[in-house]
């Protein structure tokens, strides 16, 4: 084993949930980019009959266990070769008792050889650019053989031409430092230092094509997980999502767009650049190609459909009652303007603040809110969500259930006793389908009483945090923290991530 390969297994698995990964996030997706979504979907016609879902190189499967207990008509599978982490998964589901996940211990190509259901949604995250072209087959053969018809495929990966202008570091990074026995951040000084030496020659190269000043200074803040996965690996090769859709072609799986709203084709097209020149390409990856040009998009996270089923026009009962939608703060931080790829963003009018309102008393349909907007037609409440969406405030969720309640509290519960330590996680699951960020601090404000004052509540706080060697630097911040911590509860009460 190289040094490098030992550099690679000292990165822990992720400790954080990708919302983006949710069953209604890809739901969503799809209705968003025109596409029916699987038939296990709660939409559609596997209402109160279950999904399958399933991610491979899952890591310590925060996700996937937070997922479970938020969908319990949901069977959940974690499959990872790294042994202790998925003994971390396994420890959360025990103690939240999370019954609907299993897990094992395999390659994507051992995988092939299980005894495994055909699932609704699949998950590759974080693999698919970073890992040799015959584990790339190896997840293409996974899809084929695992998703069944009409199934969600959500993958993950470095893309071109963002990458583009990295691309010399990179390579250089890789050969500078091969053999070398250093620590990464050691490791990226050597490689920054030789670049200027070329910037310095006036490479034509990096002249051309190279990093600006300020991304160049920039490199010197990369996390070390990023460090080690996007330079280190002699593997990570960035793709053009023609490359990806092709692939994914072969087994029957057509690209219905991007999970990212913001990033959708959908937004994109009414305005210019963007409109003159993708209504141009016939093809939905040539299209995305160009928007990637537009947009010099670095990272994708992309949705696709196995035998890409359109939604039907007059399905309005799935568009009007099937996903809720959550806001992503209390009402009150909520802002009515913002930056999106197309352009900047202006909605402060009374229809926006008016849906802002309801939906600060839990999560609600789009039907739902056009009954409650009392005036405003339907096209306005449609516009007001999807700014809010945009622009990163809102999120499609699932209506919440009786059983997803009582599942999801005694996860959170063993959740809120890892809120101090190596094994914290910063989300809650909610009994919407998913799962919410709730800062270890109001985690562990949460379980202390009631009746205490603010500023009592923050010095208990703080001590708990210095008893277990994890101190804050900024005790007025902590203070403050508390002080709000009833109002955030409220907020958290509607999501059904605050204890009862």
């Amino acid at each position: 084993m190289t040094s490098d390969d030992e550099t690679l297994k000292r990165i822990p698995g992720a400790r954080a949930f990708a919302k983006e990964l949710a069953p209604s996030y890809i739901d969503h997706a799809c209705m968003m980019n025109g596409y029916a979504p699987p038939p296990g979907s709660p939409l559609g016609e596997g209402i109160d009959a279950g999904f399958s879902y399933c991610e491979l190189d899952c890591g310590s499967a925060v996700t996937e266990t937070l997922l479970a207990a938020a969908n319990p008509l949901g069977n959940f599978t974690a499959i990872d070769t790294r042994g202790e982490l998925l003994e971390r998964g396994r420890a959360l589901a025990k103690d939240g008792n999370v019954r609907n996940i299993v897990f094992h211990e395999a390659s994507i190509e051992q995988a092939l050889d299980l005894s495994l259901p055909a699932f609704d949604y699949i998950v590759v995250e974080g693999i698919y650019s970073w890992v040799p072209l015959r584990e790339r087959a190896f997840v293409l053969a996974f899809v084929r053989k695992f998703l069944r018809p009409g199934g969600a495929v959500v993958v993950s990966y470095n893309a071109r031409p963002g990458w583009n202008r990295l691309d010399p570091f990179r390579r250089l990074f890789r050969e500078a430092t091969h053999g070398v026995r250093a620590e990464p951040r050691q490791r990226l000084a050597i490689t920054r230092d030789i670049y200027a030496r070329l910037l310095d020659a006036k490479a034509a190269s990096l002249l051309a094509s190279g990093l600006t000043g300020a991304a160049f200074a920039d490199l010197a803040n990369i996390p070390e997980d990023v460090l080690v996965a996007d330079y280190l690996s002699d593997y990570a090769d960035p793709l053009y999502v023609t490359e990806v859709a092709a692939d994914f072609a072969a087994v029957e799986c057509v690209l219905t767009g991007t999970a990212d709203m913001a990033q959708s084709l959908a937004q994109a097209m009414p305005h210019e650049p963007f409109k003159s020149t993708l209504e141009r390409l016939p093809t939905i990856p040539g299209r995305e190609l160009a928007k990637d040009m537009l947009y010099d998009t670095r990272f994708r996270r992309d949705v696709f459909v196995r035998g890409g089923q359109r939604l039907a026009a007059d399905n309005h009962d799935m568009v009007m009652n099937g996903l809720a939608f959550a806001l992503e703060q209390p009402a009150e931080l909520v802002r009515y303007d913002g930056r999106a790829p197309f352009g900047a963003m202006q909605f402060d009018n009374p229809h926006a603040r008016k849906l802002v309102e309801i939906l600060s008393r839990g999560p609600r349909t789009l039907g739902e809110l056009v009954a409650q907007s009392a005036g405003t037609d339907f096209q306005t409440v449609v516009a007001n969500v999807h700014a809010l969406i945009i622009t990163g405030q809102l999120r499609p969720v699932y209506r919440a259930t009786s059983e997803a309640v009582k599942n999801t509290r005694t996860l959170q519960g063993a959740i809120r006793t890892r809120a101090i330590g190596d094994e914290a996680i910063g989300f809650l699951p909610s009994p919407t389908g998913t799962a919410f960020a709730v800062p270890l601090v109001d985690q562990v404000l949460m379980d202390m009483p009631a009746h205490r004052s603010a500023d009592t509540m923050a010095e208990a706080t703080l001590a708990k945090f210095v008893e277990s060697g994890r101190a804050f630097s900024d005790r007025e911040a902590l203070l403050r923290r508390a002080r709000s911590f009833r109002r955030n509860l409220q907020y958290y009460a509607t999501l059904g991530v605050a204890p009862v």
